[in-house]
């Protein structure tokens, strides 16, 4: 009996770090004074949502723009909205940007960390590691007003993996962002 409580403890404990491993850092923020409720319909801000920033080159694939609106559609779905085809019609529109950039983390080690072997150094360890950091962005404006009323955010460190197979954080990463979204109520 205690051996069986052992193993789902372990159970537990790996499934909760595998969770852990898995959360995508997001965040959002919204207008206060838009009225959520009204909204119904949807459209895109145009035929190519994907703002980009002036004067600068995106290398964003079409298949990668495919899969972001079919990852946000499929959550503004979910959410009871419905989409129709022309922003003049939609209650509100959406957008979004995609973004990279180089990252640098430096770390300092001081002499008593490094354990006892290293004594007789006199000198500080450094461990220098560079990374690829994404950034997805969602932004939502009002149909009417023509004005901002919802941002969400997702930041990841991009892996080889996700490069090889960009479909499921693209998935995880839309459904984080969108997570706090106001649903709409029938």
């Amino acid at each position: 009996m205690r051996i069986r409580s052992i193993y789902a403890g372990l159970l537990a404990a790996t499934l909760f770090l595998a969770a852990a491993c898995t959360t995508i850092p997001a965040g959002s923020d919204r207008y206060s004074g838009a009225n959520f409720d009204a909204y119904r319909t949807y459209a895109w801000i145009s035929n190519d949502p994907l703002v980009k920033l002036a004067g600068t080159q995106q290398d964003v694939s079409a298949l990668t723009v495919r899969r972001l609106r079919e990852a946000i559609e499929a959550e503004l779905s979910a959410k009871n909205y419905k989409k129709v085809d022309a922003a003049a019609q939609a209650d509100f529109v959406v957008a979004f940007s995609v973004g990279t950039r180089d990252r640098l983390d430096a770390q300092s080690y001081p002499l008593p960390y490094r354990g006892p072997w290293e004594w007789e150094s006199h000198h500080n360890d450094v461990e220098v590691n560079t990374y690829v950091e994404g950034t997805l962005s969602v932004d939502v404006f009002d149909g009417a007003s023509k004005q901002p009323v919802w941002h969400g955010w997702a930041t990841k460190v991009i892996t080889n993996e996700d490069k090889s197979n960009p479909a499921p954080v693209i998935q995880r990463a839309v459904s984080t962002i969108l997570a706090p979204f106001p649903a709409r109520h029938n």
